[in-house]
């Protein structure tokens, strides 16, 4: 019996710390009792994700394939791995202040967080599709529990249900989906489906048309984990009754890891097909961006709006993914990795204003906080900017870079719906800054104190957003040639 080489253990290296700390918080967390057993989660959470977020550097200097060629360490699992790994950081720094003020500060809560980023960081790294589905249900399974971790709050439940059927449900399109692709191919290793899909194993076009059936059943699997349109109707329910850091996890972990899976199956496995699958993303980039963009103008609850506008962001992307080209891989790595950190910031600042009970998440309750909790307010504003796409933001280049990807391929009608949606967008994000400096309170809402935990989730995310819109080539070098590595 051979012994499994030690480098394939250091290219799995941020999983295994990630479920070490996942176990070890499960045991010190007893029964689950509150209080100092769920300070001491914490800390032991952070110094986890900490720790796996080091981890990533010593597995980026071990590349290649591990455990029979289902998971591979390129520059393409090292990008999704830092930007999945670092929202888990700021997330569970957002939760140290979060949970004790709505008295859930239980240990359990960062295990699931821990475990659901194993299952996200899997996913990215693997290239075998029975590995991916495994990878997913573990990520999934994990947000379908925190989704309702407020399980007091009718909508937290709600929330939570709501998720799971339709979450379950899609999942079951995504397994057939493999199904298929097994029985036309014979394989479910990414590389060996392109290379046998190249030559067909069934008679005549048979195999052809089984694979675009089943990149349709996958397509349909992936679109609600990155809650494209027509796929959508779970987000703003989910969004708004989930507690809000959990949202601005989901928000960002869960979609980075099912786009960058996204790009392993469509643009390496079916790349073939891709004359065919494309008008699936083309419809699908157009109603993400108008269902969501219009849906989120008509919305007073702040979550609401975010979820719809998280819609709208989704369609985003797959305007640089219907590129079918290096250029569009690295301009969705660049704008997810953008999206992650105003995102989470913009949550993080609500499930800060929000109190107990999040009864303050109302666009009306944001009225003149400018001036009484300024930098909180002005650390939004600036997320809501680079969500619009305002120089010298993230957000900018992101969506330059997905434009210009698109204008390449010779997209011009979606580019140009995309840009008239973005100049949409502007309309609700600047309402809620002029809500914020523009608009007396009806009511004087007392501004909770900036803590150390949150001073530094401000700081992180500010600085991500700052220098990625004043200092983008490093990055989108770097995303350039782990799309070039990918499609190897």
């Amino acid at each position: 019996m051979s012994l499994v080489p030690a480098e394939f253990y250091w290219r799995i290296l941020p999983e295994l710390v990630l479920a070490g700390f996942g176990a070890v918080l499960m045991l010190i967390e007893g029964g689950g009792r509150a209080g100092n057993r769920g300070r001491l989660g914490a800390y032991v959470a952070l110094l986890g994700s900490l720790l796996a977020f080091g981890a990533v550097f010593i597995q980026a200097a071990n590349p290649g394939d591990a455990f029979q060629h289902m998971f591979r360490v390129d520059g393409f699992t090292v990008f999704f791995d830092f930007v999945i790994i670092g929202a888990t950081v700021v997330v569970v720094l957002l939760s140290m202040d979060y949970l004790p003020t709505q008295h859930l500060e239980r240990g359990e809560f960062y295990a699931l967080l821990l475990f659901g980023t194993v299952g996200m960081t899997f996913m990215v790294g693997s290239v075998e599709l029975i590995m991916i589905f495994i990878s997913l249900e573990i990520s999934s399974i994990s947000t379908y529990v925190l989704a309702g971790y407020r399980r007091h709050a009718p909508r937290s439940t709600e929330s939570s249900l709501k998720y799971f059927l339709l979450g379950s449900f899609a999942t079951a399109f995504f397994l057939y989906g493999i199904a298929l692709v097994y029985g036309a191919t014979g394989t479910t290793q990414l590389y060996d489906v392109a290379r046998a899909s190249l030559t067909p194993i069934v008679g005549g076009g048979e195999a052809d048309r089984v694979l675009l059936l089943a990149g349709a059943l996958m397509f349909i699997g992936l679109g609600f984990k990155v809650s494209a349109a027509p796929f959508q109707v779970w987000t703003p329910d989910v969004y708004e009754g989930a507690p809000a850091p959990v949202t601005g996890f989901m928000s960002a972990g869960p979609k980075a890891a099912a786009f960058a899976i996204f790009l392993r199956i469509f643009y390496v496995a079916l790349h073939s097909s891709g004359h065919a699958w494309f008008w699936m993303v083309y419809v699908a980039a157009i109603l993400s961006m108008c269902l969501g963009n219009i849906a989120a103008l008509l919305q007073t609850n702040i979550k609401r709006m975010l979820a719809y506008s998280s819609i709208a962001h989704a369609g985003y992307v797959l305007v640089a993914f219907a590129a079918l080209g290096p250029e569009g891989i690295s301009a969705v790595m660049f704008y997810l990795a953008a999206y992650v950190a105003m995102n989470i910031g913009a949550f993080a600042v609500v499930s800060h204003f929000a109190h107990r009970e999040e009864r303050y998440v109302d666009v009306k309750d944001y009225a003149g906080l400018g001036f009484r909790f300024p930098v909180p307010a002005f650390c939004l504003s600036l997320f809501l900017f680079s969500l619009i796409g305002v120089p010298l933001t993230g957000g900018f280049f992101g969506k330059l870079y997905v434009f210009r990807a698109a204008l390449d391929a010779h997209l011009v009608g979606l580019t140009v719906i995309a840009v008239l949606n973005s100049a949409l967008a502007a309309f609700y994000y600047l309402r809620v800054v002029v809500f914020l400096y523009m608009r007396q309170p009806a009511e004087e809402i007392a501004a909770p104190p900036m803590t150390g935990a949150f001073s530094l989730v401000m700081i992180a995310c500010v600085a991500v957003v700052i220098w990625l819109g004043v200092f983008p080539n490093r990055v989108l070098e770097f995303a350039s040639r782990s799309a070039a590595q990918m499609l190897r």
